[in-house]
């Protein structure tokens, strides 16, 4: 057998999610993402209890309180949530989508290792970045988990529409949506926002191939443990197109008011896909790669942009 490939080389148009489990509006949004609503969990709840007791400073990432005082609490409950309600409704805006969508290509198991892994990096380079060249305080606030998803989106996410929208007579893809509204979030506090995003960025670049390597068993068994009341009892998967466009492809039953069902009709050959139009080729040639593998990708792929994509990124 082969080998798994890397979350960012599976093609989304081999996951499928039942019409039943479409049909739940409850278990949709987080639907095989149970660390993702985990966390967003924490930050809602966690920002409730300190608001109401007036704890936010006492989440705030302080190096001379941490080093000089022994508050060594603050290393681990100041990512837990953001400082204030508008610093949470945008933040949560923008983290949530880019949890769900990772944590269900790369898996729970994985995708929490990713988190642990890119929490400690982040968290060790804002220790000593802190406390050796700027002795200030940092709002609390998961930024370098929104740093660490922000980058697996801009390297592992690629342009379908580069030009999305226009301003000014400068072009700019679907991806600059997510990219404003992130900006908003980390540019909110200045200085002490900036720095722990960049520190996230640049921890989950180097977590991903990390994230390969599992968490210790009884991690997974106590998080199972705790989080059977918020975990989804759908599997972690993904829309498909055809499901989304009504399960075309569904299953024909044989009427029950006749005598007998109709006999099924033969075997038609199936159609040749139709050639690939010249705007999604133009929109993956864009992307650095050249027309012969394009066009052979989205011939392979029934012209789907998104899967041919995918497909040319696995090389």
């Amino acid at each position: 057998t082969t080998p798994p490939l890397p979350f960012y080389y599976i093609s989304r148009s081999k996951c499928i999610m039942s019409s039943s489990q479409l049909s739940n509006p409850k278990a949709v949004w987080f639907l095989g993402a149970p660390v993702s609503k985990a966390i967003v969990i924490t930050a809602v709840v966690t920002y409730i209890v300190a608001e109401m007791n007036k704890l936010h400073q006492a989440l705030i990432f302080d190096t001379t309180k941490i080093f000089d005082h022994a508050q060594f609490y603050r290393i681990f409950v100041c990512n837990l949530t953001f400082g204030s309600m508008g610093e949470l409704i945008f933040g949560l805006l923008a983290l949530c989508p880019l949890l769900r969508r990772f944590e269900r290509e790369m898996g729970s198991r994985k995708f929490g290792a990713f988190i642990v892994y890119t929490s400690i990096l982040s968290t060790v380079m804002e220790l000593l970045f802190f406390n050796i060249f700027f002795d200030i305080e940092r709002y609390s606030g998961p930024y370098p988990q929104l740093g660490a998803v922000l980058g697996l989106f801009h390297k592992f996410t690629p342009r379908m529409h580069p030009k999305f929208f226009g301003v000014l007579g400068y072009d700019f893809s679907e991806k600059s949506i997510t990219y404003g509204l992130c900006a908003q979030v980390i540019l909110s506090g200045g200085f002490s926002t900036v720095t722990p995003t960049f520190f996230g960025f640049v921890s989950g670049l180097l977590a991903v191939k990390w994230s390969e390597t599992e968490l210790p068993d009884f991690v997974y068994t106590i998080a199972g443990l705790i989080g059977k009341v918020i975990t989804d009892e759908a599997p972690a998967v993904m829309m498909s197109r055809s499901v989304q466009r009504g399960g075309a492809n569904r299953t024909r039953r044989a009427p029950t008011g006749g005598t007998r069902a109709a006999a099924p009709s033969p075997a038609q050959p199936p159609r040749p896909p139709p050639p690939p139009p010249e705007e999604a080729i133009a929109q993956l040639t864009s992307m650095g790669f050249d027309r012969e593998s394009v066009v052979r990708a989205l011939q392979q792929t029934d012209n789907n942009v998104e899967a041919a994509a995918n497909r040319l990124l696995m090389g």
